[in-house]
């Protein structure tokens, strides 16, 4: 169903993500990637006997990345793709929705053709008037939307068969009466308190562990620092930042380039907006349009006449991106908004307030802020963005081919020694020695890198990986050079974490040790303002927050929020620690929850419950349907969906 209208001012495709996403993964096509080959045949993974193709990563991947440009507003860069690693978080997304699907459909559920006819009739986007709009319109706006009839359904059946899945072992979950009534408690408890923040930069002393005193904690939390089998590698690595460096890019290539590509740098005329949604009911009929007319054109009025339209729109739309954003969309440029919204704001003036604007989402007051007439972007515009790209594809393809001419001379050795190995550096490859890793753990200087870890893993100690292995730092060939079993790592090689371990308990344990006089004072009368001069802070007083949290300014604070719903109104408890220091505090008030709106709530809070159970088996179903599957990754086909690994991608 449509929520939101922000979507709405996006591209049709992503307006169509938004009005249907719990049906549909992703709506975006194939957007020709440079993978080489044909990329129709081309398998980013295989799951079991199943598969997934690069034209269908791709949908999804772009999708995902259009939602996180929505959400960094503007800030979502190559490097922060590379940090997240977002191909992978997609691959795995759609792995689980496979196996899924397959769970659902071992269960022997199906998605009937009358089931998936209702459940697409249902979409407000397809509907005129509460009505579905036709199977002839219903293709047009799809096929607008860049899909294909077809696409569109088997995606909506399929997630109609997940949700059937989820349906199903939902109604097998049993929640006991203790925990809906735990559950009640958590939602409907609430407290507020007095405190002061003492910061750890307070209490912090000159803590040093003595041999003995690591000794001691090691030996008694000798379990956190177990670990599973490990081995350590040497490895060569093509440096590609290094080969960067040596890739300088000419005046002259730049110009060039911007020549070839000029047509990609149009820009075509765009405008900025903010609107003032009010909707119609689809139910009410004539007397609930005239209703929202009305009210449109009261707003549109006080709008004309002066009145703050950013805090109209906050306090009236009914878009509710709008409330957070003062009625402030994306610029956008013809063929992205409905026609009655995009014929009004292009025909608009900046500054002009217009409204009140029929469309299928109900009435608009629309106040138009700027209009950028069409052009053509300046090569200095652009000039740092080309130098990059072009730096990039000539750092690719060099460092490419050092790696195969590495590679011939690694396969060349007769010995494949450490000394042979270290006489193949150069001011580009250099020679690199791990830390110990597990075949699942990440690896330092390296990441977490399956494709180094299996090589890793299935070389004999001594023996060298032949072909090179796609690293973010640039291609590597691996030697394995130990190997120890699972067990208790040693102190010597654990002893900065030890350290570290017993200095930030110790600061702890002395930190509140020093501060459980003042919560005694406190509970004897004195006041939380003395306290404050004596720890150089200030008072603060909360809100009312429940026992799951936040508490405000303090966040996510389990310590506290079990202390103050243990504590009577009135008093003080003990000093807690916080992420950002100690807590000393006094509980102003505690109020339960009313017993009689138990019976009211108790069908909903069990259907949650129910809900979360039901997600935890499934997800531990899952999990046991990866491991016994065999799923095999193409991770330099992933690899490629990275901005650092591929040419400019349309979004």
């Amino acid at each position: 169903m449509l929520k939101t209208m922000r979507a709405s001012f996006h591209q049709l495709k992503w307006t169509l993500f938004a009005v249907i996403i719990v049906f549909v993964l992703g709506f975006v096509f194939f957007s020709g990637s440079n993978w080489g080959g044909n990329a129709s045949s081309q398998v980013v993974a295989k799951v079991g006997g199943d598969q997934v193709s690069a034209v269908e990563f791709d949908r999804v991947y772009q999708n995902q990345v259009q939602k996180y440009r929505e959400l960094y507003k503007g800030s979502f860069s190559p490097d922060l793709a590379r940090a997240l690693d977002l191909p992978r978080q997609v691959l795995d997304g759609m792995i689980e929705r496979k196996l899924r699907l397959e769970a659902a459909r071992r269960l022997k559920l199906t998605v009937s053709d009358d089931e998936l006819a209702r459940a697409i009739a249902s979409l407000s986007y397809f509907q005129e008037n509460g009505q579905f709009i036709g199977a002839q319109r219903y293709s047009e706006r799809l096929r607008l939307a860049g899909m294909y009839p077809e696409t569109f359904e088997e995606g909506v059946r399929e997630d109609l068969l997940v949700e059937k899945y989820g349906a199903l072992v939902k109604a097998s979950v049993a929640v006991p009466e203790a925990d809906v009534r735990k559950e009640f408690s958590a939602k409907n408890d609430k407290a507020t308190i007095e405190y002061i923040l003492v910061p750890s930069s307070r209490m912090e002393g000159a803590l040093e562990p003595s041999e003995a005193d690591l000794k001691a904690y090691y030996e008694k939390n000798r379990e956190r620092y177990r670990s599973p089998e490990q081995r350590r590698a040497n490895y060569l690595l093509v440096d590609k930042l290094k080969v960067r460096a040596k890739m300088p890019v000419s005046d002259a290539e730049v110009r060039a380039e911007y020549e070839a590509k000029k047509a990609t740098f149009v820009v075509p005329e765009q405008v900025n907006a903010s609107h003032i949604l009010v909707s119609v009911d689809p139910k009410g009929g004539p007397e609930a349009d005239a209703k929202a007319r009305a009210k449109a054109e009261a707003l549109a009025a006080r709008a004309k006449a002066g009145e703050d339209f950013a805090k109209l729109a906050t306090e009236n739309t009914d878009d509710p991106n709008g409330k957070e954003n003062g009625g402030q969309l994306p610029p956008f440029g013809r063929g992205q908004m409905v026609p009655e919204f995009e014929k009004a704001a292009f025909d608009m003036k900046p500054g002009e307030i217009r409204g009140p604007v029929k469309t299928s989402y109900g009435y608009h007051v629309i106040k138009l802020t700027a209009k950028t007439a069409a052009g053509t972007k300046s090569l200095e515009d652009v000039r740092s963005g080309i130098s990059g790209e072009l730096a990039e594809r000539k750092a690719t393809a060099e460092t490419d081919r050092m790696a195969r001419e590495l590679a011939g001379k690694v396969r060349a050795l007769k010995t494949k020694s450490d000394e042979e190995l270290r006489k193949l550096q150069s001011d580009v490859v250099t020679y690199n020695t791990t830390d110990w890793f597990s075949k699942s753990g990440p690896i330092a200087g390296i990441g977490a890198n399956a494709d180094f870890s299996k090589e890793a893993w299935s070389l004999k100690v001594g023996e060298v990986s032949t072909k090179p292995i796609s690293t973010p730092r640039g291609p590597a060939f691996v030697r394995p050079l130990a190997e120890r079993p699972a067990g208790i790592q040693p102190l010597a090689e654990v002893r900065a974490t030890v350290v570290e371990d017993w200095k930030s308990e110790r600061r702890q344990k002395d930190a509140l040790e020093k501060l459980a006089p003042a919560a005694k004072e406190l509970g004897s009368g004195t006041s939380l303002a003395d306290l404050a001069k004596r720890y150089e802070t200030e008072v603060k007083t909360t809100p009312e927050f429940g026992p799951e949290g936040p508490v405000p300014d303090l966040g996510a604070a389990p310590r506290l929020l079990e202390e103050v719903f243990k504590t009577p109104s009135g008093q003080a408890g003990s000093p807690v620690p916080v992420p950002s220091g100690f807590v000393l505090f006094r509980v102003l008030t505690r109020a339960e929850g009313n017993p009689s709106a138990f019976a009211t709530q108790k069908a909903q809070l069990t259907d949650t419950l129910r809900g979360k159970e039901a997600e935890r088996l499934i997800r531990a179903v899952v999990a046991q349907m990866r491991a016994d599957r065999k799923i095999e990754i193409n991770e330099e086909l992933l690899n490629s969906f990275l901005p650092a690994q591929q040419k400019t991608r349309r979004g």
